[in-house]
């Protein structure tokens, strides 16, 4: 993870214990969906065919 991300990764904590402090549901449980997604930024999808057509690119 590189230092962007990870400082990224951190403003969105402290932003999401403040929203959660303010009441702020909705904006925590976004900021927790993207924190997911940065957490799994490099793994592939389970179960992802990104294939598309019969494969015969001609």
């Amino acid at each position: 993870m590189s230092d962007e991300v990870k400082e990224l990764r951190k403003r969105l904590i402290n932003d999401c214990i403040i929203s959660r402090k303010e009441g702020n549901m909705q904006i925590a449980d976004g900021i927790k969906v993207a924190l997911f997604e940065i957490d799994h930024l490099y793994q592939p999808y389970f179960c992802t065919d990104y294939s598309q057509g019969d494969g015969d690119d001609d």
